[in-house]
């Protein structure tokens, strides 16, 4: 491994993350600040200054493509033993490894399902589009609700059709789901945090597997995703969080920037990095998104500043991958195929990629 690579045209708030291999650290990175290049390359430091192996690492993110963006610049920068995977993937292959199986037929879209039982509502509910009923679903599930729950769990939140309506649609949907075989995301995610509740001994080996965890996109963690994360890292404070809490885009399923917030204080010893020196957008640009934000509700991170000059400036710490946009909640879509365990449909959220082999432990791929 090049040590010289992983410190090469860093900013010193990207070198300071990169050189906490150890403890809890709170990334806080504004768009276009070279996140990914800082998280990986803290990553292969954590690896390279002999903190874990490579295979006692576990990166988490949320879309199939961010994975495989993680994954090969860690091979790049040689530490490509490193798991980088999805919740929903990790969740996937942890029910694999110790059940001896795939967990299930996983549903490509609850819509299909959802649009035959809006078929028997009353009018005028009747012509609701599917995907509301969905992103509904999928909001309660990520809450931890079910059908008998539902209702009171609430809180004020206002569902697509009446509340009585929308409880009995979940019902009916988690029925004729059970009595099919098959299974949705929220329920991968549920049943691998209650194979770890209920088996000490699968809990332990996870324990033993994974040392250190580094969470992307964390203002986008949902209950689901948290009460796992919460499993997988025991009584152990070897967790790196980043995130902005101004990027949350999936509040509709249940997603919160609490989590995010929380977690200094949750981590009293936490190490908090601001990323904010912008490479992305012009110098304009960002003088007119700092003039809107002291109109917005406080954030986490301060003033955005530049960090590139002029047109054909190098961008310190960043790789050309790191100028993508987040896909947009409309574009998800997922298509599940088990044997290659790809995730793509139409949804409203980006899904996973899904697999892991069995014969390599718990975790892997």
């Amino acid at each position: 491994m090049d040590a010289s690579a992983i410190f090469e045209g860093l900013n010193p708030e990207q070198r300071r993350a990169i050189e906490t291999v150890r403890g809890p650290v709170c990334i806080l990175a504004g768009a276009g600040s070279g996140k990914t290049t800082t998280i990986t390359r803290r990553i292969a430091n954590q690896v390279a200054k002999g903190a874990f192996s490579a295979d006692q690492i576990l990166a988490v993110t949320f879309t199939d493509k961010a994975a495989r963006e993680m994954r090969s610049r860690l091979e790049q920068l040689g530490a490509g033993g490193v798991r980088a995977r999805t919740f929903h993937s990790a969740a996937f292959a942890q029910l694999r490894w110790f059940r001896g199986e795939p967990p299930g037929r996983v549903l490509a879209s609850k819509a299909l399902m959802l649009r035959q039982i809006g078929n028997t509502l009353p009018m005028p509910y009747k012509f609701r589009p599917a995907v509301d009923l969905a992103t509904e679903v999928e909001w309660a599930k990520n809450r931890r609700l079910t059908p008998e729950t539902y209702r009171r769990g609430l809180n004020g939140h206002e569902p697509p059709i009446p509340d009585d309506l929308m409880a009995r649609v979940f019902r009916e949907y988690e029925r004729r789901k059970e009595a099919s075989g098959a299974i949705d995301f929220e329920d991968l995610l549920g049943l691998a945090i209650k194979l770890l509740e209920d088996e000490p001994e699968a809990l332990a080996q996870v324990h033993e597997r994974y040392r250190a965890f580094t969470v992307d996109e964390y203002q986008d963690v949902n209950l689901l995703q948290q009460t796992l994360l919460e499993l997988w890292l025991g009584d152990r404070d070897e967790l790196c969080a980043v995130g902005d809490d101004y990027q949350s885009i999936y509040a509709f399923t249940g997603a919160t920037p609490e989590y995010l917030l929380a977690l200094p204080q949750h981590f009293p010893n936490a190490t908090v990095v601001r990323l904010e020196a912008n490479y992305r957008s012009t110098p304009q640009v960002l003088g007119l998104a700092n003039r809107l934000v002291p109109r917005l509700p406080e954030r986490a991170l301060g003033r955005l500043r530049g960090g590139l000059q002029r047109r054909g400036d190098s961008l310190p710490g960043r790789g050309s991958a790191d100028a993508r946009r987040r896909p947009s909640a409309a574009q998800g879509a997922r298509r599940l195929d088990v044997t290659h365990g790809c995730v793509r449909s139409p949804a409203p959220r980006p899904r996973a990629r899904l697999g892991g082999d069995a014969a390599s432990g718990p975790g892997r791929t």
